[in-house]
């Protein structure tokens, strides 16, 4: 954090200087990504990445891939740069099988967009806006972390809970589009139209007319759930970075392995791991 005045390079960042390039933005997002305290390093972000159609990628960084313009507000250059965004996300959505995250941005606004599987297109799911005059850096980095997840070994206080995990971060953002996505491919199978109606009957049942039967609301309920069990499993020692099969997770087989009961267990929520 020491090595560069962040502020100053977020300002610079965010003054949609008509005398730079596109060059330039990508390098000052480049040094922004690697001493932001981001726990990136130089290899993890990379600049000019070839995709197909002998087109080059202006940043990538694990699963996020960044397409940077000089000004966003200048004619139809943020549409354009919406189609070519959603060019790169489903390309390497396609190739590596895994969700990719797309980032545009001209330096004072930050969009992020999630890949819709339906039709290919993405979608806006979060956005934060710096002003060069007053730049707050700090929420910048915030939202990046958000959406890259690159940090480790967070200390769990309310507002790290907050930040990483809350209704306004972009990872929520992210995690609830995917699940959306996930609940459109299968909602119409029997097992989850029946667990769908359990889930829904009981909360009427707990709640009466306080509950209001909605998917939205079955939706975070799941994500809650799942987010819940994840952090169970984390909080025993269980290495989640070894490759847990999702649906043991979502059933507590580990836990039942070691004749742990009522912790984690099958429920209504176990969608994702039909995936």
């Amino acid at each position: 954090m020491g090595q560069i005045d962040l502020a100053a390079h977020v300002a610079r960042t965010a003054s949609r200087d008509a005398i730079r390039s596109e060059a330039d933005l990508q390098s000052d997002i480049r040094t922004l990504l690697l001493y932001g305290g981001l726990s990136l390093d130089d290899p993890e972000v990379r600049l000019e990445t070839p995709s197909p159609g002998r087109r080059r990628i202006d940043i990538e960084s694990g699963r996020t891939v960044i397409e940077c313009k000089k000004d966003l507000r200048v004619g139809n250059v943020r549409e354009e740069a919406v189609q070519q965004l959603a060019g790169y996300v489903g390309e390497r959505t396609a190739q590596l099988g895994q969700r990719y995250a797309g980032i545009l941005t001209d330096g004072a606004e930050w969009e992020l967009y999630h890949l819709n599987p339906a039709d290919g297109s993405i979608d806006l799911v979060s956005s934060v806006a710096i002003k060069p005059e007053a730049p707050n850096f700090e929420a910048l980095l915030v939202w990046l972390e958000g959406v890259m997840s690159t940090a480790a070994r967070l200390v769990p206080t309310p507002l790290e809970v907050e930040r990483k995990l809350g209704a306004t971060s972009p990872g929520f953002q992210l995690d609830l589009a995917e699940l959306r996505d996930i609940y459109a491919f299968c909602r119409n199978d029997s097992e989850i139209r029946m667990k769908r109606e359990l889930w829904a009957r009981l909360l009427a049942a707990a709640f009466g007319t306080h509950f209001e039967d909605t998917d939205d609301l079955f939706i975070e309920h799941t994500y809650l759930v799942l987010t819940a069990e994840t952090v169970a499993h984390a909080l025993v020692g269980f290495d989640l970075h070894g490759g847990i099969d999702p649906k043991a997770l979502v059933t507590g087989e580990l836990f039942h392995q070691h004749e742990i009961t009522g912790v984690v267990n099958a429920d209504f929520f176990e969608l994702a791991s039909r995936n």
